[in-house]
């Protein structure tokens, strides 16, 4: 069930009252108003609502009703897992192994590509497009991608990206990029690459490594792998 709460001016909730006590509107799978299986969700600057469905596609909410925008086939049958609105208004619909961009409700760009999906790793540019990393075993040449309504580029150890495959991706705020692997972490910016292991996966090949990658204000480094934090001068 899909809950929608909505107040004239935003207040704490008092705990003492149930959800059932605020003016309150729902969607159900059971009476046909929302879509089934619902696997991710997104937001576009124009306040709608975006999601992807196991199976059918991609629906957007504008806050009365569900629209089915972009059925599967349309899509190259892909199950979409990953919904990423972009900086300039649009949205990164993300598959098995297939990637659209939707803009104003129509696709704008499509391109099939192996190895993403599972534990892919996401970072929006402030252009609108796209980086993304391939996280599968059967890639073992350019595990980093830049999608853009142009084209995509990949990068691998030819450019300075020593890793494959890669999992977990963040934004170094200076046009470079943290890019977790199954070992290590990677610093690559412009084809040079800075390598750091981690110990405490050493044995980890063929396994998943460090899937996410958080850096906060000050630069420090979180990762889930042994949730460790290091800086990069």
């Amino acid at each position: 069930m899909f809950v929608l709460a909505t107040t004239g001016t935003v207040h704490a909730l008092d705990p003492d009252k149930r959800i059932t006590q605020y003016i309150h509107t729902s969607w159900r799978v059971q009476d046909g108003s929302a879509p089934a299986g619902m696997l991710s969700i997104a937001q576009t600057s124009d306040g709608f609502l975006w999601y992807s469905t196991i199976a059918q596609g991609v629906y957007s909410f504008d806050g009365i009703r569900f629209l089915h925008r972009l059925p599967n086939p349309e899509i190259g049958s892909i199950d979409v897992g990953n919904l990423v609105a972009d900086r300039a208004g649009g949205l990164w619909a993300i598959g098995d192994h297939g990637i659209v961009h939707i803009k104003h409700g129509a696709v704008i760009a499509h391109y099939e590509l192996e190895g993403i999906g599972g534990h892919t790793g996401i970072s929006r540019d402030p252009d609108g497009s796209l980086w993304i990393t391939r996280a599968s075993n059967r890639v073992t040449d350019a595990p980093l991608c830049h999608i853009t309504d142009m084209g995509v580029r990949c990068f691998g150890k030819s450019d300075g990206v020593p890793i494959s495959p890669a999992d977990g991706l963040v934004s170094d705020g200076e046009g470079g990029f943290w890019v977790g692997g199954q070992t290590s972490i990677v610093h690559w910016r412009a084809g040079v690459s800075q390598l750091y292991p981690i110990d405490a996966l050493k044995s980890n090949a063929g396994d998943v490594g460090v899937n996410s990658i958080v850096r906060n204000a000050d630069g420090l480094l979180w990762d889930n792998s042994e949730t460790v934090s290091f800086g990069h001068s």
